[in-house]
């Protein structure tokens, strides 16, 4: 069995390899999509990292759709198992990926320095964010991902954008429209008065004729302008409300989701906000289910799809 010593002049011998081949090299990095909404995980069904990802995620964005592939992190077959998890995200058309583990020695983190796990994430077409450890901890992983995560955590801060933070965009583009909107108009009304004004200068009778139909040609055109503009400006609108709904919790109920709420009317997120024998209530798609705690279970059982 190899010592640390060992494993790590193999870990510089593969490095200073990898990176001669240039495959660290920044121009093969790919960015992260600042709006992902299908993101693939490949880390242990069981452990610290998947539940961090998983907590992040519901605080920041509950819409954002996680697919775990549930890895072996550790051992002889674990790179072999990082690897087919790998290509398998890489079939599902997804957003983002996030590869990686919990904390722990040299030998726990081994998996993450073998060569085929490092050409598995270069060679993959989609995002990878690499989250192996905790911040003082490398792996030949970090080297070649797009994008090195210190903790899981810190990688579902980076994969999993805010909603929060969304629909505040979402309204500052909207005032920011109508100010465009509205300066337009403005520019455009001030010149048609403008040129109003200077044909009512013109004095000789003969080109009073034309330049009334200059004017009212150029009207015509101002208007049309100006209903194009509105258009354009009313199809942004119907995106970003096309948007707000498909995020909406009403349009997940309709898809068959429920969102259960105490007594006082706030949704349970966590097994903390109820109480055995409390009375809750479960909203689904037509009407309202009420139920009433008989017991509390803290753990999940994550089963392989």
């Amino acid at each position: 069995r190899e010592g640390r010593g060992d494993l790590f002049l193999r870990f510089e011998k593969l490095r200073d390899e990898l990176e001669e081949m240039g495959m660290f090299d920044g121009c093969y990095k790919q960015p992260i999509p600042k709006y992902a909404t299908r993101i693939g995980i490949v880390t242990a069904s069981t452990g610290a990292a998947i539940r961090d990802i998983m907590n992040i995620t519901s605080r920041r964005n509950p819409y954002v759709q996680l697919i775990l592939y549930p890895a072996l992190v550790q051992g002889e077959k674990a790179k072999y198992s990082i690897v087919q998890g790998i290509k398998t995200l890489d079939q599902m058309g997804l957003d983002v990926l996030i590869v990686g583990r919990g904390g722990g020695s040299i030998e726990d983190l081994w998996a993450f320095n073998e060569e085929i796990v490092a050409r598995a994430i270069f060679d993959c077409p989609i995002p990878v964010i690499s989250a192996v450890g905790h911040e003082t901890d490398t792996t030949i992983a970090d080297y070649v991902a797009d994008l090195r995560a210190p903790t899981p955590s810190a990688a579902a801060e980076l994969a999993v954008f805010d909603i929060q933070d969304f629909y505040g965009n979402i309204g500052q583009y909207r005032m920011q429209m109508n100010r465009l909107m509205k300066a337009k108009l403005d520019i455009r009304k001030q010149k048609q008065e403008y040129l109003k004004r200077q044909l009512l200068l013109l004095s000789p009778q003969s080109r009073i004729h034309t330049k009334r139909q200059y004017a009212a040609d150029l009207e015509e055109r101002l208007r049309q302008q100006m209903k194009q503009q509105i258009i354009e400006a009313r199809h942004q609108m119907e995106i970003f409300a096309g948007t707000l709904d498909g995020l909406s919790p009403a349009k997940k109920l309709m898809q068959g989701y429920s969102v259960a709420v105490n007594d006082a009317g706030r949704n349970i997120r966590s097994t903390k906000d109820v109480q055995p024998g409390e009375d809750i209530m479960i909203r689904v798609t037509d009407g309202a289910v009420l139920a009433k705690v008989t017991g509390i279970k803290e753990q999940i059982r994550w089963e392989k799809n």
